[in-house]
């Protein structure tokens, strides 16, 4: 029996999902789906087997791969690099963590220390980055040389305990990530307060 191996790197296996899909692969026929890919909604994630966007960037670009395995429900999920064959090891823990723990890796790898990189409680929906300059200048300010042309994330403090990272779309040009507020520090007017009862 021969086993299969999937090529490795982003773009690769971009590639050999969509062989697999279009049934272009005289390799045993696996399902799709249970090949790792770029997500659907993910940087590097449109082009297929006919050789779109082969051109890599010459920067560190993250992106999302995921699988299903056969017999589960959910998915699986690693992040990965579009320049270079950097692949993150499988993240663990619920669908949602796992999905933001992927991202995560593939930010630590492209922009190592963006934990970092100013917070700012703007989500991009509401204000466009390249139509308000002023809140982008403010926030851009804060990043490493470079790091902004390179498409580094927009960090957000997250509203609910799952929200879920975003990936570029239409006018966000970066990845949106959410991540906790710190926990709040006790006014000490309301702890002097407490001392008079």
């Amino acid at each position: 029996m021969t086993t299969i191996t999937e090529p490795v790197g982003a773009r690769a296996r971009q590639t050999y999902y969509w062989r697999v899909r279009n049934h272009r692969t005289r390799l045993p026929a696996d399902h799709a789906c249970e090949t790792w890919h770029i997500r659907h909604g993910h940087p590097g994630g449109a082009y297929s087997d006919f050789g779109h966007d082969l051109t890599p960037p010459d920067h560190h670009s993250p992106t999302l791969l995921t699988r299903r395995t056969y017999g589960r429900n959910d998915d699986q999920y690693r992040g990965a690099c579009l320049s270079c064959d950097w692949e993150g090891n499988v993240a663990v823990g619920t669908e949602h963590a796992a999905f933001n723990t992927a991202i995560e890796d593939a930010h630590d790898h492209a922009f190592p220390n963006w934990r970092s990189l100013p917070v700012t409680a703007h989500r991009a929906e509401p204000w466009d980055p390249h139509r308000n300059q002023l809140r982008w200048a403010q926030i851009g300010t804060g990043y490493p040389r470079g790091w902004a042309e390179a498409g580094a994330p927009l960090v957000v403090w997250r509203h609910r305990r799952n929200d879920l990272h975003q990936p570029p779309y239409r006018r966000r040009p970066r990845y949106e990530l959410r991540v906790a507020k710190p926990p709040r520090q006790p006014s000490t007017a309301a702890a002097r307060q407490a001392e008079l009862f």
